[in-house]
Order: C-alpha cells, then structure tokens, then sequence
C-alpha cells in the first residue's frame, strides 16, 4: 500500500464516502496531480505582512456578518 492509498482509506473513511476499485486508479492519479500543483505553489514566496483576502461573496439581501460579534 502507498502513502496515497493509506491516505484515500483514511479520507474516505471519515468522511463515509465508499470508493470502487476501479476507481482508485483515477483518485490515486488526482492525487498526484494535486501535489504537482501544491509544490508549484510552494515554491512561491510569499510576504505574510502583503497578505491581502478578497472579499467573499454575498448573495443579495443577505446581511454581512458583524466581525466583532
């Protein structure tokens, strides 16, 4: 068993999500993907002071919460 597939039992458990065996092929080979993409990311340097968040999205007539409740 790889660190992927420990990793697919370990998720789906706790989530209750049941994956067939064919396709684990497909999850494991997503897997990767992601970990490419997350290195790539990675590697980025990032200032924590520049550090700016968008807004979220709010659909309309909803209130926008109070931050300091």
């Amino acid at each position: 068993m790889t660190d992927a597939d420990a990793y697919i039992d370990a998720a789906a458990g706790l989530m209750g999500l049941a994956i067939a065996p064919d396709h684990r092929a497909g999850v494991r080979r997503f897997l990767g993907i992601a970990a490419e993409m997350a290195a790539v990311l990675d590697q980025v340097p990032l200032d924590d002071g520049a550090l700016e968040l968008a807004p979220a999205y709010l659909p309309p007539g909803r209130p926008r919460p109070d931050p300091t409740a």
